[in-house]
């Protein structure tokens, strides 16, 4: 969903958790519109990860010798295939992790600076709204400049060029793909994860599945299973619905209760350096209907749990970032430091354990 995924706001471009919301005129355009949490069919979830309802024929990859640029198509085993592309040089290797709906571009995007949705009071870009477009400034780019830096489109997101497969589905099925990613791109971890909203799940079970792959997290208004303890469990209910719902517009479906269980489950997270990035502009909620706003987390359970996050994860929460749900949109420099300052941390490390 765009919005986070916890958002009652109305549908959007870009990837989050599904909340309440209204498709948006521009949705075409940016290709990330999230469905709208009034959707009524979901798609019978399958946990197994190798569950694959299309996949295309393999394309070679493109790769920049003289750079070690990756972008395109990556074999990741059992006749199946991601898109991935990797950028710069040096270590630790950043990867993006996207939210719901959400592929690779959007970390190539920013919010116009002259853009009308910054001084707003709500998080206008999760209501569809505002100039969004290609940017140096943007988080891929700019991460590019000073380290390696990889980001990827998990099935049905972006715009389309990951093959599509069984939805909605259970965040394993995504842990996976992520590691085949990276192991097929043949990365040097410990890798920092960086997590816009779902992704925050997905980076969550992989440190705790991968304790010594992870060197350092950055969650960007990331969700995570500490939202249960505040919320009414009819509201958690609803919300895992509007999850699991898919549309054309809207083709990834996610599990979160299902989630929150497996990594309730999974082994204790490692003790890594870490940032919480929250969005301080709520959602819209006067753009969806009062009736279906009931069903779904409000603003202050979101920041709720965000604080709860970083707490647990002994991180550095940075709440003034001037941004709705998608901090990197909204305020890229933010990101970039705090993904800077974990590299610094990693090489400086680095350095005292060769001396």
């Amino acid at each position: 969903m765009d919005d986070p995924f916890h958002h009652p706001a109305p549908a959007r471009r870009r990837g989050s958790l599904q909340y309440a919301r209204m498709p948006s005129a521009r949705s075409r355009r940016t290709r990330r519109i999230i469905a709208s949490c009034t959707l009524a069919v979901a798609i019978t979830a399958c946990n197994d990860a190798s569950d694959v309802a299309t996949t295309a024929p393999l394309s070679p990859v493109t790769v920049t010798p003289e750079a070690n640029d990756v972008s395109g198509l990556i074999d990741v085993g059992g006749g199946r295939q991601l898109f991935a592309e990797c950028r710069g040089t040096g270590a630790p290797t950043v990867v993006l992790i996207s939210g719901k709906g959400n592929g690779a571009d959007d970390w190539h995007q920013v919010l116009d600076p002259a853009d009308p949705a910054h001084d707003a009071a709500g998080d206008d870009v999760g209501a569809g709204l505002g100039d969004l477009h290609p940017s140096d400034d943007a988080v891929f780019p700019a991460v590019a400049d000073f380290t390696r830096v990889c980001a990827y489109d998990r099935p049905d997101t972006g715009g389309g060029r990951s093959p599509t497969a069984t939805q909605p589905h259970s965040v394993d099925r995504d842990v996976n793909d992520l590691h085949d990613v990276l192991g097929a791109l043949d990365e040097p971890g410990p890798f920092v994860l960086v997590a816009h909203s779902y992704g925050g799940l997905i980076a969550t079970l992989y440190a705790r599945t991968y304790p010594t792959s992870v060197y350092g997290l950055v969650m960007v208004d990331a969700a995570s299973e500490l939202i249960t303890d505040v919320l009414d469990p009819s509201v958690m209910a609803a919300w895992d619905r509007t999850n699991q719902a898919t549309s054309p517009q809207s083709p990834e479906g996610v599990q979160l209760a299902d989630a929150f269980a497996q990594i309730d489950t999974a082994p204790t997270m490692p003790t890594v350096p870490a940032f919480v990035l929250s969005a301080d502009k709520p959602y819209r909620t006067d753009l969806i209907p009062p009736a279906k706003a009931a069903e779904l987390p409000t603003f202050d359970n979101w920041l709720d749990a965000q604080a709860l996050l970083a707490a647990a994860l002994h991180a550095e929460h940075i709440t003034e970032t001037a941004s709705g749900h998608n901090v990197y949109l909204y305020s890229p420099a933010i990101v970039v430091d705090a993904i800077r300052h974990l590299v610094d941390a990693a090489r400086d490390t680095t350095t005292a354990t060769t001396d």
